[in-house]
């Protein structure tokens, strides 16, 4: 008998090629969808004034507005009544919560749905907040503050911080009363079993997008040991833990020694006019101090498809940031065999071995990058043996027959209340 599977979500799932963050449970919702044992169901979050239907494919999807929220973490009444409306139409057996990031893990916390569910651990805002400002000095901090900070100072980096650490409270509770709870690292079930040690914790993969996959293997670029090498590296947004301006003092350093070096950045990090934040502003005013604003390439959004050509033009890719509960990006890349230089951060060792699958640097250590991309630029035969080990492991620990075969098996564990089968927690 087929289980209806709810799933709370912060964004829809859609057609469109995808160039956001979260697009990891966009490909896990099509291969759910394509299950014969579950049927999938959807409440999103959506740019909408009224709750609405909007159905893909075979997934009942439904939108709601994004509410400013009240002082107790919560959407407005006729937001919560509608959600509650919805749900109990759809009898679910199971509700699914993506991320603890937005109310929907409080619903279910305080019995507003009382039904069965499983927390989904993506990022963990307190955690975060301990490297919100990504290392900058408070004079960085200041220079950070641009127009839109002035109009709208709730929009500067430390009230940014002030947000992740009041939502903490939030996110705490949602971990503490919910009963399941999944995560993708060991770093993140550390954390959970910390706040609360009698849950109960599945281990799930992380679906990565089809493009990927598909994707012909990396092969050193033609410009890799000349004085034109491209680094990669994508970023959701302009956030300063995610540590670009890390990677950009490397580029400078790296730029004596190959004085047309490239950094492609992909990401929606600098917008146009009014709307740049000053963190965007710092960055470019920053690669001026560096002399390096002409190496640098701004891409804006890229969906999988452009992800893929940018990987083929690279001779690296790098992942700076100073925290993740996974890495998206770091994984994106091994699938397809680009050598990885990352941040030894967060989750992050988790996914590669130093050495082998990837090179790492301690986070915030400019030199230190530089010198793990340099020995990259310089032996190609190193290069490829980090390209091909980090293809196999990638390939391996995210094939998405056994992401979603492992995610139905959890499913049916928590309705069956055979935990014991599948938790790590214990």
């Amino acid at each position: 008998m087929m289980k209806t599977i709810l799933w709370l979500c912060n964004r829809p799932i859609e057609e469109n090629a995808d160039k956001r963050d979260g697009t990891w449970f966009t490909a896990m919702a099509r291969g759910i969808s394509e299950s014969s044992e579950i049927k999938l169901a959807v409440i999103a979050q959506s740019e909408v004034k009224t709750v609405s239907l909007c159905n893909f494919k075979n997934i009942i999807q439904w939108v709601v507005p994004i509410d400013p929220l009240d002082r107790i973490g919560l959407p407005p009444r006729r937001t919560v009544e509608a959600i509650k409306r919805i749900v109990n139409e759809i009898k679910p057996d199971l509700i699914h919560i993506w991320g603890t990031e937005n109310y929907w893990g409080l619903l279910t916390a305080r019995g507003i749905l009382p039904w069965p569910a499983v927390l989904e651990i993506q990022g963990i805002k307190y955690v975060y907040a301990r490297t919100y400002y990504g290392g900058l000095t408070l004079t960085e901090l200041i220079r950070c503050i641009g127009p839109v900070e002035i109009m709208r100072p709730s929009a500067a980096l430390f009230f940014g911080k002030r947000r992740f650490e009041h939502w903490g409270k939030f996110e705490k509770e949602m971990i503490i009363k919910n009963k399941n709870i999944s995560t993708q690292s060991d770093w993140v079930r550390t954390h959970i079993k910390t706040l609360k040690p009698d849950c109960f914790l599945f281990e799930t993969g992380m679906m990565l997008r089809k493009e990927f996959f598909d994707a012909k293997p990396w092969t050193p670029p033609m410009k890799q040991n000349k004085e034109a090498p491209v680094i990669f590296m994508s970023s959701s947004g302009a956030v300063a833990y995610k540590g670009l301006h890390i990677l950009m003092r490397a580029i400078a350093i790296l730029k004596n020694k190959y004085p047309e070096i490239v950094l492609s950045v992909g990401g929606d990090i600098i917008k146009k006019g009014i709307r740049k934040s000053g963190y965007s502003r710092w960055l470019q005013s920053e690669a001026r101090r560096l002399a390096i604003t002409d190496n640098i390439h701004w891409l804006g959004p890229l969906d999988a498809a452009e992800i893929v050509q940018q990987y083929h033009k690279a001779s690296a890719v790098v992942v700076p940031s100073f925290v993740e509960t996974y890495s998206l990006a770091m994984a994106e890349a091994m699938v397809v065999g680009v050598p990885v230089v990352a941040s030894y951060a967060g989750a992050m060792p988790e996914l590669a071995n130093n050495g082998y699958s990837a090179l790492f640097f301690p986070s915030g250590d400019e030199a230190a990058c530089a010198w793990q991309l340099d020995r990259i630029l310089n032996d190609q035969k190193l290069s490829i043996f980090l390209s091909q080990n980090a293809r196999r492991t990638g390939i391996s620990r995210n094939n998405p027959h056994n992401v979603l075969e492992r995610q139905i098996k959890i499913y049916n564990a928590i309705l069956s209340n055979k935990t014991n089968l599948i938790d790590k927690g214990n």
